[in-house]
């Protein structure tokens, strides 16, 4: 798994065991898996429009599938996680963080590359092969594309 993104796996998890202790992997669909919720918009809209990516998300396992963990990545780099308490649509908790511009655009192309471009929507990160060497010409071709949205 590419390294931003074991990073914001393990971040979130560690925010679930620090600020929900009640809650149980099981709690939680797949039991925790995170998901890449590019499939209303896509990578390129919403780093072009709201300068973000798509969000990663934690959903509780019950019948409203009501998010537990949201966290964006914003091209300038910070990182905000949101928590929620179950049954709730109203954060309780929020950290920051951050990582390099660089790291941050080179986290949209690769995403892109390995999701959007594959027609592969909501799909958990756990189950993407995001091992790609991320070149000038696929920079080249995401800042395209994204002319082009």
């Amino acid at each position: 798994m590419n390294n931003i993104l074991m990073r914001i796996s393990k971040q979130m998890k560690k925010n679930v065991e620090t600020f929900l202790p009640e809650i149980q992997w099981s709690d939680l669909e797949e039991n925790g898996k995170i998901y890449y919720m590019n499939g209303d918009d896509g990578t390129i809209f919403d780093w072009g429009l709201n300068e973000r990516l798509c969000e990663f998300m934690m959903f509780y396992d019950d019948k409203t599938k009501l998010g537990a963990v949201k966290t964006l990545v914003f091209s300038d780099g910070k990182i905000i996680t949101y928590l929620y308490k179950n049954k709730t649509n109203s954060p309780f908790q929020e950290i920051e963080d951050d990582i390099t511009e660089t790291e941050a655009f080179e986290l949209a192309v690769l995403l892109y590359e390995k999701a959007d471009k594959l027609a592969i929507f909501d799909q958990a990160i756990e189950d993407m092969n995001t091992d790609l060497e991320i070149t000038s010409e696929l920079k080249e071709e995401f800042l395209e594309n994204f002319e082009e949205e």
